[in-house]
């Protein structure tokens, strides 16, 4: 690992590090140092290196007043971007825009704080280069040139990253809304499901309710684009449930186990005590709804209330980062 990547890790960032986290949440926070916080410390450091000819040679009342509102501009942008309701398949191109903003900011931070230094150091450095200030135009053509190189690097960047950042708010126009509908339908029909099957509904009305359920969990994934070629099939098989109720207890029992294996077949992704408890209490009433075939109507829509119940905890507690692994785990 690069100097600046320890730094960030072990200083900045280390008792963040120390806390106990999920692998989804560690790879999160790895991924973000390494590739936006290390590389924009680096490239920092570079530029303002490469402001110290123009801090030298030009005029630095110029150079401050085209940093302050660039970097009012960026620092602005940086603290306001949320990218809290990106999809997940956008996740490696919303790091690419929070870098870019976060770089803009960082460099006009870093030049800031050199011209800082220089002109405090003023009285030191300009007896210096007095006699090149009269004899040598190159040296501020030189300087000319890395100035406006600098600061069209940070304008790129703010520009760029505002482009990005506008495209994906673009695409998130009424998906939230959308998205939400179905989080909040699907979590309603497994409560009221839950306790209807508590309540001994007849077999009719568990069936039914068990098919609606499966139906809104499989529509909200769909929404939010876990293995989409694969539900509309699923949502198809739950809808026997809703169109028949008055089917076979066996077959129902079949057709809603399969629908509870396939689920939890998709929660590829449960970080936490709660959600690993949840997919463990739910594997145990799979087991038992499969190989306990002599129990009565009563049990097996115990068993079925518990598992709804505890899916109703995994959507509550991870929505839809419970079905998505980030690249690098």
């Amino acid at each position: 690992m690069s100097v600046f990547y320890r730094i960030i890790t072990n200083r900045v960032l280390k008792n963040l590090f120390e806390i106990e986290l999920s692998s989804l949440e560690r790879t999160v926070a790895e991924n973000s140092v390494k590739k936006k916080y290390a590389s924009g410390l680096k490239k920092t450091i570079w530029y303002a290196l490469l402001a110290i000819l123009p801090i030298l040679f030009l005029d630095t009342t110029i150079i401050v007043s085209v940093l302050i509102p660039i970097t009012m501009v960026a620092g602005t942008a940086w603290f306001a971007i949320s990218l809290a309701n990106m999809k997940q398949k956008f996740e490696a191109f919303g790091l690419e825009l929070t870098s870019n903003l976060f770089e803009a900011f960082a460099i006009s931070l870093g030049l800031l704080f050199t011209l800082s230094v220089f002109s405090l150091g003023a009285p030191f450095w300009q007896p210096l280069v007095a006699d090149i200030h009269k004899a040598r135009i190159w040296w501020k053509l030189i300087s000319f040139f890395f100035g406006a190189v600098i600061i069209g690097n940070i304008v790129y960047k703010i520009f760029i990253g505002s482009i990005k950042y506008d495209i994906n708010d673009a695409m998130l126009t009424g998906q939230n809304e959308v998205a939400e509908k179905f989080y909040r339908r699907a979590l309603s029909v497994l409560h009221a499901l839950s306790e209807s099957l508590h309540s001994g509904k007849s077999l009719e009305v568990a069936n039914y309710y068990i098919g609606v359920a499966f139906f809104e969990i499989f529509s909200y994934m769909e929404n939010i684009e876990v293995v989409k070629e694969a539900l509309p099939r699923l949502m198809d098989k739950a809808n026997k449930l809703v169109k028949n109720p008055s089917m076979k207890k066996k077959d129902a029992d079949t057709i809603a186990i399969e629908l509870i294996k396939v689920f939890r077949s998709y929660c590829v992704n449960p970080h936490g005590h709660e959600s690993n408890k949840s997919l463990k209490a739910i594997a145990d009433e799979l087991w038992c709804l499969h190989n306990n075939t002599d129990e009565n109507q009563e049990m097996t829509d115990t068993r079925f209330a518990i598992v709804f119940q505890e899916i109703a905890n995994l959507l509550e507690g991870q929505g839809e980062t419970l079905f998505f692994v980030k690249k690098g785990e």
